[in-house]
């Protein structure tokens, strides 16, 4: 039994919490947070890392928990809170869901197994921990004592990461969402009406709508939509399609057009939303009260933890409610004024994608189209979950042996699935260069950020992915005319964040890429490391740099890699972490036979596992005329 137990979970409870606490050896600290562990260990605070205490078995129960907790609007019967035919419940992006719901979870489990192991007298944390403490803790002679954490209430998502490359260093900062869209609605206007992006709706041509796409990703296949007889229309609500230049560029010389949301719908129209909105909110308010309902819903280990999502559930809802309606409205009066033949996205999760696909519901036919490089084999299987199972049009994938997989693990009717092939990697196929700096080879070290989705995120693997950060630069450092160059992911998860600061406190002269184009950024190395501390999945850098004519290492974080067919093919050099590292790394940086045979199977696979390479864009558009 131990007397007294400290939960920390984040930098910021440092202010709040007395220097006499922390630093009183009898109270035994558990961290919940990296940064939390590294500030504990840098003042030789002795502490215990909370997550070490969840196994493989653990996490991955929880993340199938999870999957079944993300579709839990599905066991709503009643029809109150539809709008349209539309289940509002169900528009919330189902990731962002997942990134709050996932972390919750496990924290759930560990201070139920932290109580469990310690059976302590008495628990001390900061308001933020309240309710999970409170829970394990009713009905029992267990103390607590609470300090006010004012970050009770943020939540993921509610900030914008803006990226920039400046010569060879980034800078990011970050705006609230609602400032971000703000900002966003005046750059479009302006730029809408300087360059006559807006679309109005010409009823004598039919239409396919392009959902959340980016110019600059996708510019190839725009480019050929030129070709289509009809209107290309763009919806970009989240990001804008008109970010920077090149993506201006490429709406002007696409003539395609970008669909304004705000006004779709006219003034008569919009007086009618606040009504509507009062409506279902008071629908909402009786919902969230059915306790009975919610506790069963959300179980785990015969614990309800409804308790303590609730208050943020409740209040997401009522944030995103005026917006689901007006979605609803504007699809509605969108898809009745023009002639659409077709509705092509990226996903199926997302509250721009799930506001036109359960709107139309089928009636004017779908695609989705495949934009990441995906393998599965048997242990990864439940990760496809994550992607677009449960997607009711067309699934466009990247070659057969993503269809062959689909098909066979998940009974997907054939017929539903195009070989593609890979629109956005049109370019790649015209772009191979070699790097033409003679005075030093450059590697191209692109790590992969660890998410909350997957529950693989733990302080252990972060302390492990520093580590073999630092062998990769320390071992380049070491070697006459090499240097070396990092591309991180363009996602906003803290990890890159995290992966950001580590480097530049190694060593500031790196340049690290936040926004630089990924072709521009592989073209300008010579080689590849990309870092997987994700196991179940196949980064698309790997496939991007194969198709570019690199010779490419991934680092993988499990003791025996996954028998991916890329793995199996050779087409990569395959390094754990638990190898040899340096000796590993300077094999194939010094040999050339060695680069040539990895680049050689390379393009192999690429040619087997990518149907119409380079081409795949005329492919779709070949598709589309046939709406």
């Amino acid at each position: 039994m131990t007397s007294v137990i400290l939960l920390i979970k984040d930098i910021f409870e440092f202010n709040v919490i007395p220097d006499k606490i922390l630093n009183d050896k009898n109270i035994k600290k558990f961290t919940f947070d990296f940064n939390v562990h590294e500030i504990l260990k840098n003042k030789k605070i002795e502490h215990e890392i909370a997550d070490n205490l969840l196994t493989e078995e653990d996490r991955l129960k929880i993340f199938n928990q999870m999957l079944e907790f993300r579709k839990w609007y599905s066991t709503v019967t009643s029809k109150d809170l539809e709008f349209e035919n539309v289940n509002i419940l169900k528009l919330f992006d189902t990731h962002e869901f997942s990134s709050y719901l996932m972390p919750n979870l496990i924290n759930f489990i560990l201070i139920k197994k932290i109580i469990e192991k310690e059976k302590p007298e008495k628990i001390i944390s900061t308001s933020i921990f309240k309710k999970f403490i409170n829970l394990f803790s009713k009905n029992s002679p267990i103390q607590t004592e609470y300090f006010i954490n004012k970050l009770d209430q943020k939540l993921l998502w509610d900030k914008i990461t803006i990226k920039y490359d400046v010569g060879k260093f980034s800078i990011s900062f970050n705006l609230s969402k609602k400032l971000y869209l703000k900002f966003k609605k005046i750059v479009e206007l302006t730029l809408g009406f300087f360059y006559n992006f807006w679309s109005f709706n010409d009823l004598s041509k039919k239409s396919i709508i392009f959902l959340e796409f980016n110019p600059a990703i996708h510019s190839t296949l725009l480019n050929k939509l030129k070709n289509y007889h009809g209107n290309i229309l763009l919806i970009n609500r989240r990001r804008s399609a008109v970010w920077n230049k090149k993506s201006i560029d490429i709406v002007r010389h696409s003539d395609s057009k970008i669909v304004n949301f705000d006004r779709i719908l006219d003034k008569n129209e919009k007086l009618k939303l606040p009504l509507l909105v009062t409506d279902y909110s008071k629908k909402l308010e009786v919902f969230w009260e059915n306790s009975d309902f919610f506790n069963n819903l959300f179980q785990i280990n015969d614990y309800s933890f409804w308790d303590i999502i609730r208050e943020d559930l409740k209040r997401k809802y009522d944030e995103k409610l005026s917006d689901f309606i007006f979605s609803i409205l504007s699809v509605k009066k969108l898809l009745a004024k023009n002639d659409v033949k077709c509705i092509v996205s990226l996903n199926d999760v997302g509250e721009t994608e799930k506001a036109f696909l359960e709107f139309n519901n089928e009636k004017i036919p779908s695609i989705l189209l495949e934009h990441g490089f995906i393998e599965r084999v048997k242990e990864t299987k439940q990760f496809d979950y994550l992607d677009f199972i449960y997607f009711k049009g067309k699934l466009a994938v990247m070659g057969e042996t993503r269809k062959k997989w689909l098909c066979e693990e998940f009974n997907i009717d054939p017929n539903r699935i195009i070989s593609l092939g890979s629109p956005r990697h049109d370019d790649y196929f015209n772009c191979k260069l070699k790097n033409n700096n003679k005075n030093k080879i450059t590697i191209l070290l692109a790590p992969n950020p660890i998410g909350d989705i997957s529950g693989v995120s733990s302080t252990d693997l972060k302390l492990r992915v520093n580590n073999v950060i630092l062998k990769i630069l320390s071992t380049v450092k070491q070697l006459d005319n090499f240097q070396i160059i990092v591309k991180l992911h363009s996602s906003q998860l803290k990890h890159n964040e995290e992966m950001n600061s580590f480097i530049k406190n190694y060593d500031n002269t790196i340049p690290i890429y936040l926004s630089k184009s990924v072709i521009d950024t592989i073209n300008d190395a010579d080689l590849v490391i990309v870092m997987s501390p994700e196991t179940y999945g196949t980064s698309t850098m790997i496939l991007e740099s194969m198709i570019l004519g690199k010779p490419t290492i991934n680092i993988v974080f499990n003791q025996k890699p996954f028998q991916f067919e890329h793995v199996k093919s050779k087409a990569v050099f395959i390094i754990s972490e638990h190898d040899e590292l340096e000796e590993k790394i300077k094999k194939i940086l010094l040999d050339k036979n060695i680069q040539n045979e990895i680049i050689k199977n390379a393009d192999k696979f690429v040619n087997k596992f990518l149907s119409n390479p380079g081409i795949a864009s005329e492919k779709i558009l070949d598709l589309l005329r046939a709406y």
